[in-house]
């Protein structure tokens, strides 16, 4: 998807490619919440040996930084890195991030389904543990991931996932209210 947005928008494909390819990389440093940080040190470090450019290296080190949606404090300044944030995010949202939703709710022991989406809780009181469904982290987070995005050829595929997920879950709330 990287590649794709990158040659759409014009940018710098391999900068992207690296970045994609090693913005998750699994690290011990940090934990998940910082997982992009302790990424972009490894990724300059094995760029730098397999002897890519310093400018490029920096780019891919800034575009691994600026992924996160959940820590925005570093945003994405160059077109590769919002077509990587971008990437990611698409990822995130769609048929791909309701299964990841409802894949991650089970593994962690999390309720499926306890109420309709209208029905969720104002932000100031968002259930945790185990009470956490897919429906609220479709939600807090999903349904907002579009106005983020940077590039229009991710528009353009986020309005797509975002106009399924949206009957996805009106359909889920229908059928678990017995109305369908």
């Amino acid at each position: 998807m990287g590649i794709h947005i990158a040659q759409a928008e014009s940018a710098d494909v391999e900068v992207v490619r690296a970045a994609a390819l090693l913005h998750d990389v699994p690290v011990e440093d940090g934990g998940r919440d910082a997982h992009h940080m302790a990424a972009a040190v490894f990724a300059a470090g094995y760029l730098r040996a397999a002897g890519m450019e310093p400018a490029r290296i920096e780019n891919v080190v800034h575009c691994i930084q600026a992924h996160r949606y959940r820590d925005r404090s570093i945003q994405p300044r160059t077109l590769e890195a919002k077509c990587l944030y971008d990437a990611d995010k698409l990822d995130s949202i769609g048929a791909i991030g309701v299964g990841r939703a409802f894949a991650h709710a089970g593994r962690h022991g999390n309720r499926l389904w306890n109420e309709a989406a209208a029905a969720t809780p104002p932000e100031c009181a968002i259930p945790d543990g185990r009470d956490y469904t897919p429906v609220h982290e479709y939600v807090y987070k999903l349904s907002r991931v579009l106005p983020t995005l940077h590039t229009s050829a991710a528009r353009r595929l986020g309005e797509e996932r975002q106009r399924f997920m949206r009957l996805f879950f009106e359909q889920l709330d229908a059928e678990m209210t017995g109305r369908k």
